[in-house]
């Protein structure tokens, strides 16, 4: 990380890792949609930028099948020592991770594709990342990102729009500006290829919905402000006492239940090109 990227706001923990990859599982279905629009297929090698636990480079690995790689780098080493793991333990063969900034590591070898999800938003500049990203690709390869729109002034990610899910979520997106992260990267996303030298992009936006008592999303976004709770109190948007975060879960969901509220994610926007 360079000293100007925005603070992680979630840490680095192993109720992080656990969050990631419930996070993962939770966005699987749309960044599965966009990599394979994009055309990441079997037999490719594919950079896999802020790798974390591997949760993309595991899905990735599915898409390329045995005959093809994936190379994920991430700069949290006990990430990635969980990612290890947990690949030993899932027989997936077909991946490698490397610590290091993906802006500044010695990667060997080309790449047919690169993808990253939830990772430019963390760049103190999302288009000098970009571009340094996009050299590590054979021309022709494809480019693909997915990012959230995080519109703090957007607060209808439930219907009736006052509910416990979005309380949570407006506290879990002050935090995240006060972090400094680019909170519309996704919206930014096209203009942000086209100063990177790339094509225009197609592009997708889908958001994950849900209700009802069996709703995954719940602990989702409770896990979210619980493992940003402390950055929450230090930044003075709330105390970890006043966020109850113990009953969280259950307030948002039975407050869901029982008035029939229907939930969202923010909007998740995929871009995907070929480097010219």
């Amino acid at each position: 990380m360079k000293k100007n990227d925005p603070t992680y706001a979630l840490g680095r923990s192993e109720d992080e890792y656990q969050r990631l990859t419930e996070q993962a599982a939770f966005f699987r279905p749309i960044t599965e949609r966009l990599f394979r629009e994009a055309g990441i297929g079997p037999g490719m090698r594919v950079l896999d930028v802020g790798s974390g636990a591997g949760d993309v480079a595991f899905l990735v690995s599915e898409l390329v099948g045995p005959t093809g790689e994936v190379v994920g780098i991430d700069l949290d080493g006990s990430a990635l020592e969980k990612a290890r793991e947990r690949a030993s333990l899932l027989e997936i063969s077909n991946v490698t991770f490397i610590e290091g900034d993906v802006r500044e590591a010695e990667l060997s070898g080309e790449f047919d594709a690169v993808v990253g999800r939830l990772v430019l938003l963390y760049f103190a500049d999302p288009l000098d990342g970009l571009s340094t990203i996009v050299r590590r690709i054979k021309k022709g390869g494809i480019v693909a990102f997915h990012e959230a729109d995080m519109n703090e002034d957007f607060i209808g990610l439930s219907y009736p729009v006052a509910s416990i899910w979005n309380d949570t979520a407006r506290t879990i997106l002050q935090t995240f500006s006060g972090a400094g992260m680019h909170m519309r990267m996704g919206r930014l996303l096209m203009k942000t290829f086209l100063a990177a030298g790339l094509s225009f992009p197609s592009l997708t936006e889908e958001a994950v919905a849900g209700g009802g008592p069996d709703f995954s999303g719940y602990s989702w976004i409770a896990n979210t402000l619980r493992n940003i709770a402390p950055l929450t109190e230090k930044l003075g948007i709330a105390t970890v006492a006043e966020l109850e975060l113990d009953s969280l879960v259950d307030r948002i969901r039975d407050d869901a239940v029982a008035r029939q509220i229907m939930v969202s994610s923010p909007p998740m926007i995929g871009a995907y090109t070929r480097r010219l």
